[in-house]
Formats: structure tokens, sequence, C-alpha cells
């Protein structure tokens, strides 16, 4: 047990990495991701915002609320903790982050924000 508890990791990868990984192997833009999300269509346009600035953007001082992991679960099928634990994992590690991975503008439908996005960085 106390091998677990002492357990560093090789490399960590960013919640977007996996979204993006997640997202392409069934075919989802972020639009796609942010109607599985769930809620009134003003709803779902906050989420596919927050979401679109996750991919593109994700630092340690965002703040990602358990809303937005509670809605990542509902969108894939998966429990909250597996996003939580993912976030937590990436902003303990510093160190350890792969830093080469960008999103693919194709994950962004036909109008892609990530120009909106990283021009406001």
């Amino acid at each position: 047990m106390d091998e677990i508890a002492n357990f560093e990791p090789a490399e960590v990868f960013s919640l977007a990495e996996y979204l993006c990984e997640e997202m392409g192997a069934r075919g989802w833009t972020t639009e796609d991701a942010a109607i599985r999300m769930g809620g009134t269509p003003e709803e779902i346009a906050r989420k596919l915002l927050k979401l679109d600035i996750v991919l593109c953007v994700q630092k340690d001082n965002m703040v990602l609320t358990d809303d937005f992991f509670e809605d990542l679960g509902r969108a894939f099928d998966v429990s909250p903790e597996l996003f939580r634990n993912l976030d937590a994992t990436w902003r303990k590690w510093p160190d350890r982050r792969f830093n080469g991975f960008v999103m693919p503008d194709h994950m962004f439908g036909p109008i892609s924000r990530r120009s909106m996005i990283r021009s406001v960085q």
C-alpha cells in the first residue's frame, strides 16, 4: 500500500488531450460533446464555449467546477471522477506533463472558434 501512496507518474497528460482522444474515437466535434452534456440551448452554448476554452488553453489557474465534471461524465457516460482525477493529476505533477498536445482544428466543427479563443489569450 505504501508503494501506491508514493507513486510518481512518468508522464501526465491534460484533460484536454484525453477529451480530444475520446471525441476523436467517437467521431464527435466539440458541438457534439456539448449537446450530450445536456441543458437548454443557452446552457449548451455556454458549455460549448467552456469546452472549447479547456481544449485550447487549459492552464493551472483555470477553474473547473464539479458541474463541468458532471456534464463531462454525462456526455461520455462515465463517472465524473474520471475527469476530476485526470485534472487533479495534471495539476499535481507539472514537471511530468507532456507539453506537445495541440487540439486538431477538425474537432471544433465547421466553424473553428480556436482562432477567436487564441486571439484573446
